[in-house]
């Protein structure tokens, strides 16, 4: 397999056109002139269907329906990218920025509430934080992280909160110090005549 074969996996893309057309129809209708002055730039409206597809890419319906929905209350018309964060804030996930905000807030303050997945993107990039800092530890960190949501999403999984191990029980000195109680006589009587062998003569 050659290397051009193994990055071509990186630009497959998914996402239906006809629902890249549909919310491209959305925006413009909204937003009217200031859509066409946007995205004045592009040729014909395939190749803007087809940039709003590899945007999108990886979205589910539920995404979808909350960009449409902030839309609403929006008075900018948003970029492609912005329209995408719109549609993956606010869900049930965290955004690869509002994980990163918090795996920083986790880092200073360990009680501050986390999800597992941003705990275990944090725990990947933390050697990159410490060697390179946070500018490069942020960007792995949003990477690792949309491909694990991504992944998620895939799977049906739901976000949980992360939950900090619970600490082996440490045997205190009362335990370690105790001692034992002695056989009754009659009792260690019996347990030493069980080791003769043959019985009495």
């Amino acid at each position: 397999m050659s290397n051009i074969q193994l990055f071509e996996k990186a630009f497959e893309v998914d996402f239906p056109t006809e629902v890249a057309e549909m919310v491209l129809n959305r925006i413009s209708d909204v937003y009217g002139a200031e859509f066409t002055k946007k995205y004045a730039g592009y040729t014909d409206d395939a190749e803007l269907a087809q940039l709003a597809c590899t945007v999108f890419n990886g979205l589910t319906p539920a995404d979808i329906t909350r960009g449409i929905m902030r839309m609403n209350s929006e008075k900018w018309c948003p970029s492609l990218p912005e329209f995408r964060s719109w549609c993956e804030q606010g869900g049930d996930w965290w955004t690869a920025d509002m994980a990163w905000a918090k795996a920083m807030q986790f880092e200073s303050d360990p009680a501050t509430p986390i999800t597992k997945l941003a705990k275990r993107t944090l725990d990947e990039v933390r050697q990159v934080l410490s060697q390179e800092g946070q500018k490069a530890a942020h960007y792995a960190f949003k990477d690792i992280y949309q491909d694990y949501l991504t992944r998620a999403k895939e799977k049906g999984r739901v976000q949980e909160m992360w939950v900090k191990p619970k600490a082996p029980k440490q045997i205190d000195n009362s335990e370690r110090n105790r001692t034992g109680i002695p056989c009754p006589p009659e009792l260690a009587a019996k347990i030493k005549g069980l080791g003769r062998v043959g019985g009495t003569a």
